[in-house]
């Protein structure tokens, strides 16, 4: 019997069923490409994340997901591939949605690729995706064969109804849930194959927002997801008006250092986000003054001024940024 639908997860780079794929992959361009050598897995950075889509027990397709240097913060679709004898049967499009769906979770703003005109089924599904064809970038914009594309992908907003999810996630990784989807507040919320992915919060008081509750699974850290979708959040407050961004700390300086933050008096922040729940709620549990504040300015954050790729790796995606900005 078929199963409709594929499974999808991920796998490692050095999976023997992502291996063979990638085999069958080189071998179909080399067919249609034979004067373009094929390289394989070697160009492949330390970043990249393999998805496997299996059918009837079995392996019938791959992809990837991998990061460009920064600062660009765009993510690269990589080694797109179905077996010929499960074409027609949508998997190629529930792989592609899982993939932008994984560079979503990782706080990536953008999704590129590289396809080239030898493949008019690949350029028929991304089309289809809403892909729209770029300028092709490096190492590819000499290559008269390829084609790039490109499509945004936004950020998803948390739904009253993902209030209990929400709430479970960030208890799961030692963070209070208090105020979760309260009025006045929104939030995000990103998943891949294995679940919630990341969630972060912000509240709005004129001019001045305040950071909270920057959560990304403990499988996703080290990456630069927190730093991305950091951004991306202080990116959407400048657009809602927003010119300074707060934040509460109770041990955290250098994530917030690295982020483009400095430390302020805690009465600042507390005056600019008076009617902000989380305020509210430190001054009617008397724990206000156990924080730290913090304040970065929304000027030409859209462009990308945060610090340079020093953040990274730094604690800015360390196994304890989960607690980074709640008690």
């Amino acid at each position: 019997m078929t199963s409709p639908d594929p499974v999808i997860t991920a796998a490692a780079a050095d999976d023997p069923r992502i291996r063979q794929l990638i085999r069958d992959l080189d071998a179909d361009l080399t067919a249609r490409y034979p004067d373009e050598p094929c390289t394989g897995g070697a160009h492949i950075n330390p970043g990249i994340r393999f998805l496997l889509a299996e059918a009837d027990g079995r392996p019938v397709g791959c992809c990837a997901v991998q990061p460009f240097p920064s600062p660009d913060t765009a993510a690269e679709l990589k080694r797109m591939y179905i077996t010929p004898e499960v074409r027609g049967r949508g998997i190629a499009a529930r792989l592609l949605a899982e993939a932008e769906r994984t560079a979503t979770a990782l706080g990536h703003p953008e999704m590129r690729l590289e396809t080239a005109v030898h493949q008019p089924e690949a350029i028929a599904l991304y089309t289809r995706a809403g892909y729209t064809l770029i300028p092709n970038y490096p190492p590819y914009q000499h290559k008269t064969l390829s084609r790039c594309y490109a499509k945004p992908l936004p950020l998803p907003d948390a739904r009253p109804e993902e209030r209990e999810e929400i709430t479970a996630f960030l208890s799961g990784q030692g963070l209070s849930p208090q105020d979760v989807l309260a009025p006045g507040t929104r939030y995000w919320l990103t998943r891949d194959a294995a679940g919630p992915a990341a969630t972060v919060g912000l509240e709005l008081q004129g001019h001045s927002v305040l950071l909270r509750t920057v959560a990304v699974r403990p499988d996703l850290r080290r990456c630069g997801a927190a730093r991305r979708l950091v951004r991306r959040v202080l990116a959407e407050a400048a657009t809602q008006s927003g010119r300074t961004a707060y934040a509460f700390s109770t041990g955290a300086g250098p994530v917030w250092e690295r982020l483009g933050f400095r430390p302020v008096p805690l009465a600042e922040a507390a005056e600019a986000l008076s009617d902000a729940p989380q305020v509210r709620q430190y001054r009617a549990t008397g724990t206000l003054a156990d924080a730290t504040a913090w304040r970065r300015d929304l000027i030409d954050v859209t462009t990308g001024d945060l610090p340079p790729r020093s953040a990274d790796h730094s604690a800015a995606d360390a196994p304890n940024t989960a607690a980074a900005t709640d008690r």
